[in-house]
């Protein structure tokens, strides 16, 4: 079958909308993951933070890397 002018630009604009589509879907994920980065980083602060908190009070060096929590 012999692609016609009409068939070709029906053609791009389907890729078109899809590409917008994706677009759309990948700023939305990268959203999400800027989100989860974050929650993670708080989570992660929270453990340091409660695990010097008991290192402190049984007397054990916990060697947290990073320094002050």
């Amino acid at each position: 079958m012999l692609m016609t002018v009409k068939d070709n630009l029906n053609r791009i604009v389907f890729l078109e909308d899809d590409v917008k589509d994706l677009d759309k879907r990948m700023t939305e994920l990268e959203l999400q993951h800027a989100d989860l980065m974050g929650r993670l980083d708080v989570i992660i602060k929270g453990i340091k933070l409660i695990t010097a908190i008991v290192g402190a009070s049984l007397g054990i060096d916990v060697g947290i890397e990073g320094g002050v929590i």
